[in-house]
């Protein structure tokens, strides 16, 4: 009779057990004022004829598509909702993503708010989570233990359009 000498191994727990939890908005959001969408749809018409004459009507509805999702965003106010960050991961209301899909993470301000960004190694691929000033460092140590704090290096491209931002302001 063959006999396995077989190591004893840990129990694992595999109940998930929330260890920070916090609630915020589900999207950074700014109110734009009427100047705002003046400037946005002339320029959607301009580069709409543009388009048109290049390419075609199919160009000119994405053009028209992406201005039609900056009004409605900027009109919807964003619901407050629940995260938590768990044995597991961080829990969204929706999904919940384990350490081991996380590559990195870095908080920034956008609009006011501030902001926890986080690059995973499968699609959706980024995350976006508003967090609160007051629990901003309790979640960047708790995501310190699985996951690297670094945000990516600034490109040309982010410093053009930095650079656009500045000298061609929609508002």
């Amino acid at each position: 009779m063959l006999r396995l000498n077989v190591p004893k191994t840990e129990v694992i727990d595999l109940d998930e057990k929330t260890i920070f939890e916090w609630e915020s908005f589900d999207r950074p959001h700014k109110k734009w004022g009427k100047e705002f969408y003046s400037t946005v749809i002339v320029l959607a018409f301009l580069v709409s004829i543009i388009l048109y004459f290049i390419e075609g009507a199919m160009p000119v509805f994405v053009v028209w598509g992406l201005v039609f999702m900056l009004w409605t965003m900027g009109r919807t106010e964003p619901k407050k909702e629940s995260y938590a960050i768990t044995t597991w991961g961080l829990k969204l209301p929706d999904r919940t993503y384990n350490l081991s899909e996380m590559s990195q993470f870095w908080i920034e301000s956008k609009w006011g708010s501030r902001v926890l960004r986080i690059n995973l190694v499968k699609a959706p691929w980024h995350l976006v989570v508003v967090v609160n000033k007051e629990e901003e460092q309790d979640i960047k140590n708790l995501l310190l233990q699985g996951v690297i704090y670094q945000a990516p290096p600034i490109t040309w491209m982010d410093k053009a359009i930095r650079w656009m931002g500045e000298k061609l302001p929609l508002e």
